[in-house]
């Protein structure tokens, strides 16, 4: 049996619905107890952490087969350096944690929030994600190629040079980013929402950017990828 905490008792809110785009937010008990010795629980191969609090907790260049997060908040976790071969997250809030240069060889989120987060060379490819927030934090160089992200939401992080290589982005909310260099080639972009983000340099294929939604200054940078001459 892999180390696990009790479940609570409490009774859990129903997801609050974000009117913009739909996105749940975590479904978290407000009662959460914070985790004495929380490090005990990072002992196993497999590992299970449930209903509960982490804070202030260095982990760096661990390694594990299988880590699941759910129904917990997690204030500045520390995972610098680490890999793990499956990362599951479900109705988890995360704030001013570090996955800097980690990587998770499978990865399924749901209903999970970084907040300031440092997400640096952070590698998850074939990531499967829906209803996950990405606000402010840097996230500058992560890979997410071939990665699913269903009513997904990235607002003021720092995304340059990030991989996003042949995944599906449809409907996803961009904005306030920076994408300088981001690859993009193969991905689907319909009526993803880049206003306010910066996109010189964002690599893509001009048929995949129809029907993404852009400003007037972003449709300048994104016609030169179309050939258009403006004049």
């Amino acid at each position: 049996m892999c180390p696990a905490v009790s479940p609570l008792k409490t009774h859990k809110s129903k997801p609050t619905k974000i009117p913009s785009t739909g996105r749940d937010a975590p479904d978290i008990s407000p009662d959460l107890p914070r985790l004495a010795a929380a490090a005990e629980l990072f002992r196993s191969p497999e590992i299970v952490v449930r209903d509960c609090m982490i804070e202030n907790l260095t982990l760096e260049d661990f390694s594990t087969q299988s880590i699941l997060f759910e129904n917990c908040a997690l204030h500045r976790l520390n995972l610098t350096r680490s890999k793990f071969g499956g990362l599951r997250l479900r109705d988890v809030r995360m704030v001013e944690c570090d996955f800097a240069n980690s990587e998770a060889l499978t990865s399924k989120m749901l209903r999970v929030e970084f907040l300031n987060c440092r997400l640096t060379g952070f590698r998850a490819t074939e990531a499967e994600c829906q209803h996950v927030l990405i606000s402010g934090g840097d996230a500058a160089f992560s890979q997410f190629r071939f990665g699913v992200f269903k009513t997904c939401e990235f607002i003021s992080c720092n995304l340059s040079e990030s991989d996003f290589h042949h995944s599906d982005l449809r409907g996803a909310i961009l904005k306030g980013c920076d994408f300088k260099n981001a690859e993009m080639a193969g991905a689907k972009l319909e009526g993803a929402d880049f206003r306010g983000s910066r996109v010189e340099g964002l690599v893509a294929n001009p048929e995949n950017l129809k029907g993404a939604i852009v400003d007037p200054a972003q449709a300048m940078v994104f016609a030169e990828l179309m050939g258009l001459k403006i004049r």
